[in-house]
């Protein structure tokens, strides 16, 4: 094997993960072209989005984004996608509709949270408050977050991605 494709598994197994719903998954891939824009639209921003929260600087003004958000222009969704900034607008109004995003302006600046990110992306480990458990309680927190995980997404998230 190359040098050049073991650098190329090292960098894509280091570069992290995220999970993602299988219905987006299918519309990504499915036939219904506006299904598959919102699909795409929608793993560019959970794929943006920050997972601990942080200080990010734009056109020289400073704005904190938390966990599970993004801070982007609609102009430069618009310039990724090949949309219109109108079209980019209808898209994350389709999103907002089906309660997967919030979208805050704020000085010409899209301040976007991805709703339920945490029931999605999987909750941060905190190491010091597990540090102390025993492995019996750990394995029931896991079930029980696991079980209300799957309770979230069925009850919540799928529902509101189905087809208009």
């Amino acid at each position: 094997m190359s040098n050049f494709k073991l650098k190329y598994l090292d960098s894509l197994l280091e570069s992290g993960y995220i999970r993602v719903p299988r219905k987006v998954l299918n519309d990504l891939y499915g036939s219904n072209a506006l299904e598959q824009l919102l699909a795409n639209v929608y793993l560019f921003l959970f794929s943006r989005s920050y997972f601990a929260t942080g200080t990010v600087i734009r056109d020289n003004k400073q704005f904190t984004c938390h966990r599970g958000e993004v801070i982007c222009s609609q102009e430069e969704i618009a310039a990724i996608f090949g949309l219109s900034v109108w079209k980019v607008r209808d898209v994350l109004n389709r999103l907002k509709e089906r309660y997967l995003i919030e979208v805050e302006n704020k000085m010409g600046i899209s301040h976007i949270g991805i709703l339920y990110y945490d029931s999605i992306a999987g909750k941060p480990r905190q190491k010091d408050a597990m540090e102390g458990k025993s492995d019996k309680k750990r394995q029931k927190e896991r079930e029980t977050e696991a079980s209300d995980t799957t309770f979230s997404l069925k009850g919540h998230i799928l529902d509101f991605m189905s087809n208009d």
